[in-house]
């Protein structure tokens, strides 16, 4: 009874050794096309950092590839986004440590009455960075934006995080390699 058990045993190791072969490989070649697409991404993003102009709802202009600051961050948000409305406390506390060396810049994505969204946000959690109105997405779309909140830094035009969920700004990672760039 045993001897006929090990072919059995046998087939099924090989079997669930082949399986975790292609799971692996799987996993491997979609990481690889993964950071292929965000490298694909990231160039998008530096070409607009290139050729934006931006005026936000206070009415000042700014050129992306002009800017003095070294850092630049980008956040993408709605007045009806629950996420995007959390991490604005961390995003305040997160410009104020960083003012005159790094520029926020929202980009708001409400498709009705913007400016006036922007304003009562900005009152209601105390903004400290100005936002552009973006109520037909045409800013959103030059970057892929498909959901809120999106943020992309750049240091000196170049893109160097991006997160596409909920964040704390004031993590001590994300610090630190604020720190890093701004140190270089």
């Amino acid at each position: 009874m045993k001897k006929k058990l090990i072919p059995i045993l046998l087939f099924i190791l090989a079997f669930t050794g082949f399986l975790s072969t292609q799971i692996l490989w799987d996993n491997f070649n979609s990481n690889a096309e993964l950071v292929e697409e965000d490298k694909q991404k990231h160039s998008v993003y530096e070409t607009n950092f290139q050729t934006l102009k931006l005026t936000t709802s206070k009415n000042t202009t700014i050129e992306l590839k002009k800017d003095p600051s070294p850092i630049i961050l980008l956040n993408f948000w709605a007045s009806w986004c629950i996420p995007c409305l959390k991490e604005f406390p961390s995003l305040v506390q997160f410009q104020e440590k960083y003012k005159g060396k790094v520029k926020v810049i929202g980009i708001n994505g409400d498709d009705a009455d913007s400016a006036e969204h922007i304003r009562k946000t900005e009152s209601k959690y105390h903004l400290n960075f100005e936002s552009v109105e973006d109520p037909r997405s045409h800013i959103s779309e030059m970057f892929q934006i498909r959901t809120y909140p999106v943020s992309i830094v750049y240091h000196k035009g170049r893109v160097i995080y991006v997160n596409k969920k909920l964040h704390n700004f004031m993590d001590k990672d994300f610090l630190d390699m604020i720190d890093k760039q701004l140190g270089q």
